[in-house]
């Protein structure tokens, strides 16, 4: 009764735990996306982060789209996550993917 005791806390651990990352040395990187840009290229944050640190969140550079002005960051690209305007810190917990949002020029 012991083992299949030991054997089932085993098996919860491992369940709970699958997908965690334990590597206090893992670095992400914070990646821009133009969603719909027609020129330009959005900013390149080199930098690499560990979990906990922030990083500044960068402006739009020379990105643009025709008929259309930048609004914010976003981490969903239909602009329903979390919005973040340039200089803004956020705190890193993984990959973090920035969409361009933007607004129709009135």
């Amino acid at each position: 009764m012991k083992k299949l005791s030991l054997l089932l806390v085993v098996v919860l651990a491992a369940v709970l735990f699958a997908g965690c990352n334990n590597d206090p040395d893992a670095t992400y990187t914070v990646t821009y996306n133009s969603n719909g840009a027609t020129s330009g290229f959005p900013p390149n944050d080199n930098n690499q982060y560990k979990s906990g640190e922030e990083a500044t969140v960068l402006g739009q550079g020379i990105l643009l789209r025709t008929g259309y002005e930048f609004l914010n960051w976003n981490t969903k690209s239909d602009g329903t996550g979390d919005s973040h305007s340039a200089g803004s810190k956020i705190t890193i917990k993984g990959a973090v993917f920035l969409y361009a949002i933007w607004v129709v020029k009135p």
